[in-house]
């Protein structure tokens, strides 16, 4: 079976922005807190659908993919004119599935740069931020950046001791320090102190980078804290911080699902 599958209709949104820079959405059927979540609706479509539009509007990439194991999922991205890279199923995090389709998207169409950036949008983030990921994207463009994510000022409105929502302190340059389900740092958000940033979960590699990452065993403060990222950290790689006002709706629960369809139907979307 051909793993790589993209239709040749008018509806295909046709390759644009910087050269080799390829989304990779991560779509797994069944979910813990939400099954089925990537073909849950979301204003008359399944929430991958939703995902993948945001993608499209990006500038900066060249190409979106959608990787997943299901072919339900693989179908209603075709029937958009989207982009599938069919997985396989026993992949513990979004990281490995993202990684798997990049190895599969170069054995099949070898890119013309050597070492091109791959942005992991996740699959329930319908509200991602478009400049955010045109922002994470231009990081790139600095020397030496082997990886990337977003952050955001601290919503005013909650509660920065929610577990819920992942904390990062960085550096003057720009890099990530630490995240962390806590509050960090100590007393941040008070008269005077260093302000909070809330941790977006979008992320870019060089792909070389990607690939080291899922060949790594998880380190002990990736699973005391349960985040994937701090495995870079771990292991020496640093982490480039683009900040801006790109605070997102990631749908995790029953709940999320039902703010993100109030949202929706408010046109509370934009670029």
């Amino acid at each position: 079976m051909h793993r790589l599958s993209s239709p040749r209709a008018a509806r295909e949104v046709p390759a644009r922005g910087t050269p080799g820079a390829v989304a990779i959405i991560p779509a797994r059927l069944q979910s813990t807190r939400l099954p089925e979540k990537p073909l849950l609706d979301l204003g008359g479509s399944p929430l991958v659908v939703r995902v993948l539009e945001r993608a499209r509007l990006a500038s900066s990439l060249s190409s979106v993919w959608v990787a997943t194991d299901d072919e339900r999922v693989a179908k209603a991205v075709r029937g958009v004119g989207g982009q599938v890279v069919l997985t396989r199923a026993d992949h513990p995090a979004g990281l490995d599935r993202v990684a798997e389709a990049a190895r599969l998207l170069e054995a099949d169409a070898p890119s013309a740069d050597p070492n091109p950036v791959v942005v992991n949008l996740q699959g329930d983030e319908p509200f991602a931020s478009v400049a955010g990921l045109d922002h994470l994207v231009r990081l790139f463009e600095l020397p030496g950046v082997k990886m990337a994510t977003l952050a955001a000022p601290f919503p005013r409105f909650e509660d920065p001791d929610d577990p819920n929502r992942v904390k990062i302190v960085i550096d003057r340059d720009g890099k990530a320090l630490y995240f962390s389900r806590s509050r960090i740092p100590h007393g941040g958000g008070e008269a005077g102190a260093a302000p909070i940033l809330l941790h977006i979960g979008i992320y870019a590699y060089r792909r070389s980078t990607l690939l080291e990452l899922a060949g790594l065993t998880p380190s002990p403060i990736e699973r005391t804290e349960r985040l994937e990222q701090l495995r870079a950290l771990w292991n020496g790689i640093p982490i480039h911080v683009a900040v801006g006002d790109y605070d997102s709706l990631g749908i995790d629960t029953p709940e999320d699902l039902e703010r993100a369809r109030k949202r929706w139907a408010e046109g509370g979307i934009d670029r």
